[in-house]
């Protein structure tokens, strides 16, 4: 059989589907930054054919604008395993289920990668060079700049807090010589309560099973992108009761919907709008 040759853009594309795991066709034009769309489209549909990536399309009434979404197929995995030496297997064997994954864990997915657009585009370049390089080389952390990662690299990454708290995103930046931990959560569009009651006893559970507040910690930071604001209303009612009996380091709590991270990436808004929330805040009874 022929070898499948592809380009460097195509490598890059599958590149960035081990890093996100689902994206769709816009989302790669802009990690791309390429204006025409069908030179993006022509890199998909040869991708596609030879059997790297798997296509889910699913025309909607009276929609016909709405962008096929991607994932790495069972010969795509390979290649990247083949590529790449210090690639997660753990990982990879994670990646065997996505094509029976929910249809809201794919819109997560590319949700986070709306995020990363929308605060890291200035930089995209460069970081997906970086991204290369970690997976060549495992991923290190940086004091000079501020990093964004996702669960492909959680391994590289020594943070004890990380296997506990297990967010969709990861972000790591140091400051005057005082490091800020952020994580990123993407909530589903129908959450039940329960579960985001289940949310937050799991984030203060496990602040306060493990020892993570080294002298060197500035805070932590936590963003939680939420379908709506009725979602928003009910977390911050129900973090109070939690706050009062937290004494820890600085713990912030930012909130945003998923219109409000879209509309600034589409815009390219300074701000998002998002409501914080401190451990250090006053609540009233």
């Amino acid at each position: 059989m022929s070898k499948k040759i592809i380009t460097n853009k195509q490598n890059i594309i599958l590149t960035l589907l081990l890093t996100f795991r689902f994206l769709n066709s816009k989302q790669i034009q802009q990690f791309l930054n390429h204006k025409d769309h069908r030179r993006i489209n022509g890199w998909l549909k040869d991708l596609t054919e030879k059997g790297y990536i798997e296509r889910d399309f699913k025309p909607v009434y009276g929609n016909l604008t709405k962008p096929a979404v991607f994932n790495l197929s069972p010969t795509g995995r390979k290649y990247i395993r083949e590529t790449y030496d210090d690639v997660s297997r753990k990982y990879l064997t994670k990646l065997r289920e996505d094509d029976i994954r929910s249809k809201g864990f794919r819109i997560k997915c590319q949700v986070l990668a709306d995020f990363y657009l929308a605060y890291f585009s200035e930089d995209i370049k460069r970081n997906l060079e970086e991204i290369k390089d970690y997976l060549l080389n495992g991923a290190e952390i940086e004091n000079d700049k501020l990093q964004f990662f996702t669960s492909l690299f959680y391994e590289d990454i020594a943070w004890i807090l990380l296997p506990r708290l297990k967010p969709d995103g990861y972000m790591h930046e140091v400051i005057k010589g005082k490091t800020i931990h952020s994580v990123v959560y993407i909530l589903d569009a129908y959450i039940p309560r329960l579960m985001l009651r289940y949310f937050l006893k799991n984030i203060f559970t496990s602040l306060d099973e493990e020892y993570w507040e080294n002298d060197d910690i500035q805070n932590l930071q936590i963003y939680v992108i939420c379908p709506n604001n009725m979602v928003i209303i009910y977390l911050r009612r129900a973090l109070k009761p939690y706050f009062e009996r937290y004494y820890g380091k600085t713990l912030l709590f930012h909130f945003a919907t998923r219109n409000q991270v879209y509309k600034k990436l589409k815009t390219k808004s300074e701000k998002t709008g998002w409501i914080t929330i401190s451990s250090e805040d006053e609540f009233n009874d």
